[in-house]
This record gives C-alpha cells, structure tokens and sequence, in this order.
C-alpha cells in the first residue's frame, strides 16, 4: 500500500487560520466538539494537531466557526513544474 501523501506546509496553514479565527471569534475547541459532535481528541487534531484532515472534518469545523471554507484556503501554495501530459506524448 502507497504512503498517504500529507503536505505539512499546508495543513499547518490550514490549522493557523482554524486557530485564528477560533481564538478571534472566542469559539474554543469545546465549544466546536459540541457544535460538531466530534470527540475533544478529533477536535484537535483537526485544529491543532498535525495528522492529515479529512474534507468532512473540515466542513464541520468552518461550520461550527460559522466561516464558509474558502476562508481557510486564502493562502499560495507553490505549483511544482511538470512535464508534459501523457496526451501530448501520442
């Protein structure tokens, strides 16, 4: 089986603006397992922790910080160069 592919410069992005935006809107991580149903231990790891995210868990967690997700993505990740499609080999 593949090794799950984790990119930590991104989740650790995720999980600042997560933590930002809970400590601005003084919505602690108690307060989103009881807005999301997660266990205090899902909670955070999605906020604080450094384990991959599922999409889901995120959704929850913009929901309970009442956030919609694209508040979360609003940073710029560097695109690798790659080479050619396989289309372009035929």
């Amino acid at each position: 089986m593949a090794e799950q592919y984790i990119d930590k410069d991104s989740l650790k992005a995720i999980r600042d603006k997560l933590w930002a935006i809970s400590r601005e809107k003084r919505i602690g991580l108690e307060d989103i397992e009881d807005r999301t149903g997660f266990s205090y231990s899902q909670v955070y790891r999605i906020v604080r922790g450094t384990n991959n995210i599922s999409v889901s868990g995120l959704v929850a967690v913009c929901k309970a910080l009442e956030i919609q997700p694209s508040e979360v993505f609003n940073f710029k990740i560097t695109i690798p160069k790659y080479s050619p499609t396989r289309k372009n080999f035929k």
